[in-house]
């Protein structure tokens, strides 16, 4: 399937503009008066039918009453907390506790049925002990897509991250530079576990009713599958991370070996999430943000990568080796510009050391999992618990951005 995104409708800012959504806050600006930041964030890029539904709610004063409730108790906070995988409490990694990782037969990808011959599945407990499989199951070539997927929520698939950086010629496909490359999630690793996925769809509801069904079906069987993965540089993976940029689905081609993203810098807002503002006192996200002390350039030409360029990803095997997912890269698109006009705070250069986080510095995710189980000694035996890491290496990031009020300086 081929898409093309309308030139009025290419921007970060493009819903900000649109003259039906503006004419439905200046309604809900008469009635609600001043909302919290957050809120207003929300307003500003939700399905227009929770808008409307907003409108004719308020009719009623006592509706009216629980609306203005909801609003100073937004739920946008939480959202980004998730996307940006900065949620989870504080958890010390135990070298007694096991990593679950899988040895079964993967699950289908939710985009196409993936069939898999002479594949035995393991009991629980067996699987808790065991890693993933490096190689792909067996594949019926019956123009079927075949995809593998982590069978467990905690853990990581091997295959999928390889066949990312494969088809993406072990480059990251912002600046085109080699070296060390990330197998990136889209949609966030730590949304793996249904449970948390479903946590998390429950919060996007009510804003984007109408697309929500179909986020949700991409993502039945995890976020472990080719088309929810991207090849980035560490630092690019990390920009990414902290929502100082997006990208915008454009243009696919019809034989699904092409796909156009346009990247764009996003300012953040300085002031707090909770800070009161006029529903009508509208952000800009212009096209040519530049963020200071941050540059970026193409590994081929050396030129430098502005808001707007176009990038363009290909596969030369679509059917093994699919091109990120359109739906998903529209989900992002919309989350990170949440995170930017929400006032998220940015990363700190060294938040983590080395030995935490191997991956964002030296190391791709998978390689990282390689160094803790031929170095550890004593803790491979047993297993490391990576959810444990992952929730301590949160903490650290939550703790930092508490006690910080820095934010990129837009030029």
């Amino acid at each position: 399937m081929d898409n093309k995104v309308d030139h009025d409708k290419i921007g970060p800012g493009v819903e900000l503009c649109d003259p039906v959504r503006l004419e439905l806050l200046k309604e809900l600006q008469d009635i609600v008066g001043r909302v919290p930041q957050k809120a207003q964030a929300s307003f500003l890029l939700c399905d227009l039918q929770y808008l409307q539904d907003l409108r004719k709610s308020s009719i009623n004063p006592v509706v009216l009453e629980a609306v203005q409730r909801s609003l100073s108790d937004s739920k946008v906070d939480e959202i980004v907390a998730k996307w940006c995988q900065l949620s989870r409490p504080h958890s010390i990694a135990s070298p007694t506790r096991s990593l679950s990782l899988s040895h079964g037969p993967p699950k289908p990808s939710p985009l196409k049925h993936l069939a898999v011959a002479n594949t035995k599945t393991q009991a629980p407990e067996e699987q808790e002990e065991t890693e993933i499989l490096s190689q792909p199951s067996k594949r019926k070539r019956n123009g079927s897509r075949s995809r593998t997927s982590c069978s467990s929520g905690k853990s990581r698939s091997q295959y999928v991250s390889d066949e990312c950086k494969n088809r993406d010629a072990h480059r990251c496909v912002v600046t085109k530079l080699a070296g060390p490359i990330d197998a990136a999630h889209i949609v966030p690793f730590s949304l793996n576990r249904e449970d948390r996925r479903a946590s998390f769809f429950s919060l996007l509801r009510t804003l984007w009713a109408q697309r929500i069904e179909k986020w949700k079906s991409l993502l039945d069987s995890g976020t472990e599958f080719v088309e929810n993965m991207l090849s980035f540089t560490p630092t690019i993976h990390r920009y990414h991370s902290a929502g100082l940029f997006g990208l915008q689905p454009i243009e696919t081609s019809l034989d699904g070996k092409s796909l156009k993203l346009k990247f764009y810098w996003l300012p953040q807002r300085e002031t707090p999430g909770y800070t009161m503002t006029d529903i009508m006192d509208i952000p800009t996200l212009p096209d040519d943000v530049e963020l200071e002390d941050i540059k970026i350039c193409n590994g081929k030409d050396g030129h430098l990568i502005k808001s707007g360029e176009v990038i363009e990803l290909t596969t030369l095997d679509p059917e093994n080796q699919p091109l990120p997912n359109w739906d998903l890269l529209e989900m992002q698109w919309v989350l990170q510009r949440l995170t930017a006009l929400r006032g998220a705070a940015d990363l700190p250069d060294m938040v983590l050391d080395g030995s935490e986080d191997l991956a964002s510095f030296r190391y791709s995710e998978m390689e990282a999992d390689k160094i803790f189980n031929e170095k550890l000694g004593g803790w491979c035996k047993q297993g490391v618990d990576e959810e444990a890491i992952e929730e301590d290496r949160s903490s650290k990031i939550n703790n930092w951005i508490n006690t910080q009020q820095i934010q990129p300086q837009i030029i």
